[in-house]
Parts: C-alpha cells; sequence; structure tokens
C-alpha cells in the first residue's frame, strides 16, 4: 500500500532542518514569483514510506532570484550557498541539512556516454523525460498551478505499486550507461523488478559502458557501496552482465556473493576488496584500472588479497615472519578478508592483532647501553627481542638483560671469527 502524497505528509516525513529549507523555499518562490517542485526521490520515498533524507526541488523562473531568498529566510552561511549558474543548478545547507535546486531543464546525448547538452526549459514534462526510470521520474507541486498535486506522465506510482522497474524510452542506456549502475541500486533497494523491455535494454546495454570514463564508472560504484542493500545490487549487475560490460573479466566469485549477503552500506574501498581480492591477480588490477579506482581502494584489495593468501597458508602454522609482512595492513581490508573466508581468517587475525600489539622488553637506548653497536644491530636485536616475547620463549627482566649481554659476546665472537654460536639477535 502506498502513502497518499499530500503537503501535510511530505512535511511530515522530513527531518527538522530540511523541513525548515522546504518552508523558507516555498515562500522564497511565492516572493520570486517562481514555480517549484518537488522532483525524483523525494516523491518516489514519500509514496513508499521510506525516510526522506533528500530533498530535490525543480524551479520555473530565476533560480539566481530563488536562491538568494531561500538564503536570506535561512540565514544560511554564505560559504554553505553553491550556486552553478551555467548548469541551472544549486544547494543551500543549514545545520547539516542540504537542500539542491535545479532550473527545469532539457537533455541532449552526441554520442553514446558522451555527458548531455543541458539546456533550460520551461516544461516539466521535458524535465521529468531526461531521468532514468519511472520511479524516479515523478514530481509533487509545491508551489504554482499544480501545488498538492503529482505529476506522474510515465507512470510510475503504478510501476511503485507492481514492484517495477521500467526505463524511460529506448535508448536510456545507450545514452547514458551509468544508468545501469543506477537501476541496480533502485532495484536492490525498494525491491523492484525489470519488466520485459527493460531487463532486454538492460542485457543490451552492457555494451555502452565501454565509452564511459573510469571516473564515472568508480563514482557509480562508490555510490552503491554507500546505499542499503549493496550487496544485493551487485548481485544484480553481476546477473545483468553489467560488470562484465565494465571488464570482461570482472565477475562475482562465489565467496564475493556470500560475503555481501544482507550486507548494507559500507566503505567504497571495502566493497572493492570484497569484489576483486578474491580474483586472481592480473584481472584485480586490470579492473582496478578500468575503474580509476583511487589509491585507498587499489591498497585495501591489495592487502585482502595477501590476508587471502596467509589464511590458506595458516594450516601450517602461523609464523611471526608471515605476521611481521601482514603488519599494518589496511583496516578496510581486514574486514573484507574476514568476510570472504571467516574460518581461516579469525585465527590468522586473532594472532595478527596479538602480534601488532607485542612489544620488545627493551628499547634502542637500553640496547646501546648494554653494548649493543649503532646501526642495523640495534634494529635485528629489537626484532629478535619481539619474537621471542611473542613466543613466550622470554623469561624475567633480569633474564632478558642476561641474553642480552650473551648474545652481544656471541656476536663479538663470531665477527672475530671465534664462535658460529646463535642467538636471538
Amino acid at each position: 500500500m502506498l502513502t497518499r502524497l499530500t503537503m501535510s505528509a511530505l512535511n511530515a516525513r522530513l527531518p527538522p532542518n530540511l523541513g525548515r529549507l522546504l518552508r523558507a523555499s516555498e515562500a522564497a518562490a511565492r516572493a520570486t514569483q517562481c514555480d517549484l517542485w518537488a522532483v525524483g526521490g523525494v516523491v518516489r520515498d514519500l509514496a513508499l514510506g521510506t525516510p526522506v533524507n533528500d530533498l530535490d526541488l525543480a524551479v520555473r523562473g530565476s533560480l539566481d532570484a530563488l536562491v538568494t531568498e531561500v538564503a536570506r529566510r535561512t540565514q544560511a552561511d554564505p560559504a554553505l550557498v553553491k550556486h552553478e549558474a551555467r548548469f541551472g543548478t544549486a544547494s543551500v545547507s543549514i545545520d547539516g541539512a542540504r537542500l539542491d535546486l535545479a532550473h527545469l531543464r532539457a537533455e541532449d546525448y552526441v554520442a553514446p556516454g558522451a555527458l548531455p547538452v543541458v539546456r533550460p526549459t520551461d516544461s516539466l514534462e521535458a524535465d521529468l523525460h531526461r531521468r532514468d526510470f519511472t520511479v524516479n521520474a515523478m514530481a509533487f507541486g509545491l508551489v504554482g498551478a499544480d501545488r498538492g498535486r503529482l505529476v506522474d506522465p510515465h507512470g510510475g506510482l503504478a510501476d511503485l505499486e507492481s514492484r517495477t522497474l521500467r526505463v524511460l524510452h529506448e535508448r536510456s542506456f545507450e545514452d547514458d550507461a551509468t544508468r545501469l549502475w543506477r537501476g541496480a541500486r533502485t532495484a536492490a533497494l525498494f525491491r523492484l523488478a525489470p519488466d520485459a523491455t527493460t531487463l532486454r535494454l538492460i542485457e543490451a546495454g552492457a555494451r555502452w559502458l565501454e565509452p564511459i570514463s573510469g571516473e564515472r564508472l568508480w563514482a557509480e560504484f562508490a555510490n552503491t557501496a554507500r546505499r542499503r542493500r549493496s550487496g544485493r545490487a551487485v548481485d544484480l549487475l553481476d546477473e545483468w552482465g553489467t560488470l562484465r560490460g565494465a571488464h570482461p573479466q570482472w565477475t562475482l566469485p562465489t565467496a564475493s556473493r556470500a560475503a555481501l549477503r544482507r550486507r548494507g552500506p559500507m566503505p567504497a574501498a571495502r566493497l572493492a576488496a570484497v569484489l576483486l581480492a578474491p580474483l586472481p591477480q592480473a584481472a584485480r588490477e586490470a579492473i582496478l584500472l578500468r575503474l580509476s579506482a583511487p589509491r585507498e581502494a587499489r591498497q585495501a584489495v591489495a592487502d585482502a588479497a595477501r590476508l587471502l593468501e596467509a589464511g590458506r597458508l595458516s594450516a601450517d602454522g602461523i609464523d611471526p615472519a608471515r605476521l611481521a609482512g601482514l603488519e599494518g595492513v589496511h583496516a578496510k581490508a581486514r574486514t573484507a578478508a574476514a568476510w570472504l573466508a571467516p574460518e581461516e581468517q579469525a585465527p590468522l587475525q586473532r594472532e595478527l592483532r596479538r602480534w601488532e600489539r607485542t612489544r620488545p622488553p627493551l628499547t634502542a637506548e637500553q640496547l646501546l647501553a648494554l653494548g649493543v653497536p649503532r646501526g642495523p644491530a640495534v634494529g635485528q636485536a629489537l626484532a629478535g627481542l619481539r619474537r621471542a616475547r611473542y613466543l613466550g620463549t622470554l623469561g624475567s627482566g633480569a633474564d632478558v638483560r642476561r641474553n642480552a649481554r650473551a648474545a652481544i659476546r656471541r656476536r663479538m665472537q663470531r665477527e672475530a671469527g671465534l664462535a658460529d654460536a646463535e642467538g636471538w639477535d
């Protein structure tokens, strides 16, 4: 059952600061003789009865005058008022809440995958037609002749009722293949299923990902990671062939699918580690390159792969030398590896944490005072002491100092060619 769209329902569902921005916008629109609509996600979320945390408004009239008036009425910090006149967009933020405004726009795509040429329009229907899916192409009138009325030229409300994902036109993915990612997020979040035509277009649309830049693909990837039901969205991207469309070696490993089951929002670097660490090194590096992934994500993937490899080898024992090679691995990689291989990772990461907490019983200064020569010998002695403490082979403090002196004597003898005894140094 969908929620009835009314002005009172909208005001009741907004957080206080966002409600304040909405009321200021309505008063400002009346003062500047602008028409105003709530558009996109806010209308969809209101109809579904889900939390409304984003507010996008479409404007017919002078956006400049409207933004200035909204800022004046809310006493917004000038630094938090953004206005991109050439794109016909603006935003106003107060106390953590943000309002996004845009003049009614139409778009023309000159080539598949190219950013659209945007032009202002006075037609609300043209503005809604440029959007991705019917459930995101609805408007609710706030100021003007449409006040209190739903504008739904593509049947988005009926599609919400039937839990259907439907594109607006046949060339949707050819125009902008990043809509495949947005479609997966929308379908996952609201449990929608594509109709037959949309599914056909989705499966054929993966080829249009080729001209999309890595930066745009990474932006969609990161946006997917931040959303609820991100694991289900990735499932759909794999089922639809969208991952392979982004890179032919990108498939969803069984371990990744299991690790993401019932997972929600997460950092993009962690999602990258979960998806890519189980893949062969050449494949994961090629995919990261295709996505123009930032350094943090590349490091998280590499570290998670190292942890997985170490976990597979841990059946032969967890040696301090192996732990030393893993020390300081990315925190997001640890979580990803633990999700991917919980039985192997639990003992490995427990010992890794114990190793990282282990400190040598003597400091460098104390070793120097005992006679260890400056230089590499100090580091070697500290490493040996740490290893011994981790293994539990050290005795009391007096024993440590006595062993240190003995080790120094052995080292001096070895250097003089008088002995070949080994110590923990």
